[in-house]
Formats: structure tokens, sequence, C-alpha cells
């Protein structure tokens, strides 16, 4: 099975325009397995843009905190 590139931007502060507090590039099969281990990074941050790799042309996605916390709940 092939991995793809996604890139996770993690932030901290609310609005559009904040620059992100941290990234990692993320090495997953798909974009629900790379969005389960932004969730999983999310720590203290209050949202996740997860990016696929510019050559793969996807759309971003974005994972709120809340989102993160009821997905928590719902697999524990």
């Amino acid at each position: 099975m092939s991995h793809h590139i996604w890139h996770a931007f993690y932030y901290d502060r609310p609005g559009q325009n904040a620059a992100p507090c941290r990234s990692e590039v993320i090495e997953a099969a798909s974009e629900e397995a790379a969005a389960r281990v932004a969730r999983a990074h999310l720590g203290e941050c209050n949202r996740v843009s997860l990016e696929a790799a510019p050559w793969m042309h996807r759309a971003t996605r974005v994972i709120l905190a809340g989102e993160a916390e009821r997905r928590r709940a719902l697999l524990h």
C-alpha cells in the first residue's frame, strides 16, 4: 500500500489569519488515516488544517478541537 504526504498546520488562536503555532508532515495511506493522526496530535491547539501535498491536488480539511473531542469520546 502506498503512503501519501500530508501537511498538518496546528493553530492555538482563533481566526483565519492566525499563523500556525506548529506543523508536521504526516505519511499516511489515506486522508482519513492522516486526519486520525492529526486529531491525536492536536493537543492544546484548537484546530488543525490538513493539506495534501501540492502534487496530489486535494482540498484542505480543517479539524476543530471540539470535533476531535467528540471523536475521542466515541472511540472510548
